[in-house]
């Protein structure tokens, strides 16, 4: 009477598991998968979402099977074997009618696989809104909360195979080579840029030759 109601401490192998549960709630947040939530597409006011404090957020909200970290990869783009990089107007640098080309080409035949080159998020696949409207034709972009980068495929053969706000790992297939919209050929035209990608002006994009060249090719099957 006149006292709150108590509760009992957490005690012997209780304790550990709720440890335990705390434990790899951090670790979730920290690799940016957000308990579960999907990242905010950031630019757009529509489709932007607040996340909550972590503290509003019961540990337990962490389902079964949520990504917590690398699994595999990061594994090059595309599955071929000796990859053509192309000569001068493929490379990453070179003018393209009064611009700059922001990525590296990849040259292969159609419908040669493409994979998703870390675990990450989806922000642009399947169909509607682009990232890339003014010739990218069928489009991927993809955000790695490991790297904090975004990863762009272009010219895919068709839509690729998963939607905005679907998780993808490295190593898993997205779509295939193809030549649609602004395209002088069958190629990937990929790109790396610094952060989390947005609609509207781009963030920096950096050479992905050097990370091209380093990737293993993902084993076909």
């Amino acid at each position: 009477s006149g006292q709150g109601p108590r509760h009992p401490s957490l005690k012997g192998p209780t304790a550990k598991a709720a440890a335990a549960l705390a434990a790899v709630a951090a670790f979730a947040l920290g690799a940016g998968w957000l308990l579960g939530l999907p990242l905010p597409l950031l630019g757009d006011s529509e489709s932007r979402v607040e996340a909550e404090p972590a503290s509003a957020q019961p540990l337990v909200s962490i389902s079964a099977g949520t990504p917590v970290g690398l699994t595999e990869g990061p594994y090059h783009p595309v599955v071929l074997e000796n990859p053509d990089y192309g000569e001068g107007p493929a490379k990453f640098g070179a003018p393209r009618s009064g611009r700059r080309h922001e990525g590296q080409d990849v040259f292969a035949r159609p419908g040669t696989p493409l994979v998703a080159v870390r675990d990450g998020i989806v922000l642009d696949g399947g169909g509607g809104r682009s990232f890339y409207s003014y010739g990218g034709g069928n489009t991927f972009v993809m955000y790695s909360p490991i790297d904090d980068r975004s990863y762009v495929y272009l010219h895919m053969l068709k839509p690729a195979l998963v939607e905005p706000g679907e998780r993808v790992r490295a190593g898993q297939l997205i779509g295939r080579v193809g030549c649609t919209g602004s395209c002088y050929g069958p190629h990937l035209h990929f790109e790396v840029r610094e952060g989390r990608a947005v609609y509207g002006p781009q963030k920096k994009a950096v050479d992905p030759l050097p990370l091209l060249k380093q990737w293993p090719v993902r084993p076909a099957g």
